[in-house]
């Protein structure tokens, strides 16, 4: 059997690394750190599509500003891109944000004309199809408890799973809660029935970076290690193809991971051009030349 000449995860990470300079801008990467950070970014730019929005019971837009809250509550529900509502901050995955780090909640800017990112914000907790509105709120109200009292309250069964039962209730001054931020501390929070709640956002690891995506870097990178094996061992369904193409027999094959998507990977022949769609059913390949 042919060798397979071939890094998979180099792929990946080139891959990581290419999608995080055209969306952010050129960051300073340590290459192991490119699949983490793009899993990062997924969370902090919401991803355009149309939301339903819900507004908290004590949900307030103070007069001056319900022009501007009223543009962003269209640009939810129509499927507009809202990332411009963002805080500058965002535009680079170095700076930290505690509030959505923690509590899993974004802040929008609502005022008009130059005060624009330095007015009033709307809290909201964005998922795949809706838009929590919780409230407006001034700046620097990151660690305010009414913003899980109004998840608690209006919400409950959104944040269900982040619950914590049989522990002691805890309660942090929002002085102690800023520090343990800083310090990428996870906190749990109590609610004023005595809920406690684990971090709604998925906490951080010591780095600064959501721990969400130290998990989902490592679980990608476990599953590409895999496909790469599965397609030494199982050479034999490409080469059918390849031979087609001029392949001689037992001569080593290049392969390069150029895509993922939800159904699959794509593994490109450069020597061959061809492209082949692969599926890891258990421990067998599905491959499809396109």
């Amino acid at each position: 059997m042919p060798t397979l000449i071939a890094d998979f995860r180099a792929n990946l990470l080139l891959m990581a690394g290419h999608y995080l300079s055209k969306q952010w801008g050129p960051e300073k990467l340590v290459d192991n750190d490119a699949l983490i950070l793009f899993f990062d970014s997924q969370r902090r730019r919401p991803a355009i599509r149309p939301r339903r929005v819900w507004e908290a019971d004590n949900f307030h837009c103070p007069k001056e500003n319900a022009a501007g809250w009223e543009v962003l509550r269209k640009k939810i529900i129509n499927g507009e891109n809202i990332g411009p509502h963002l805080s500058h901050a965002h535009s680079s995955l170095a700076n930290v944000d505690g509030l959505l780090n923690e509590w899993g909640v974004h802040h929008f800017h609502i005022s008009a004309g130059p005060s624009f990112r330095s007015g009033p914000l709307v809290f909201g907790l964005v998922t795949d199809d809706s838009f929590y509105a919780i409230n407006v709120f001034p700046h620097g109200s990151w660690e305010s408890s009414d913003i899980i009292e109004s998840l608690h309250r209006n919400w409950p069964h959104v944040i269900s799973r982040y619950r914590i039962r049989g522990i002691p209730e805890t309660a942090l001054s929002t002085k102690q809660r800023r520090q343990s931020r800083k310090s990428n501390i996870q906190a749990f929070v109590t609610v004023s029935d005595g809920t406690v709640y684990m971090a709604i956002g998925g906490g951080v690891a010591t780095s600064g970076v959501a721990a969400t995506a130290v998990i989902q870097a490592a679980k990608i990178s476990d599953e590409i290690k895999r496909l790469q094996v599965a397609v030494q061992e199982q050479l034999g369904k490409f080469i059918v193809h390849l031979s087609a193409r001029g392949y001689v027999p037992e001569k080593d094959i290049k392969a390069t991971l150029v895509g993922i998507a939800p159904e699959g990977y794509q593994i490109r022949f450069p020597d061959y051009d061809v492209l082949f769609e692969v599926q890891i059913e258990q421990n067998s390949l599905h491959a499809d030349s396109p």
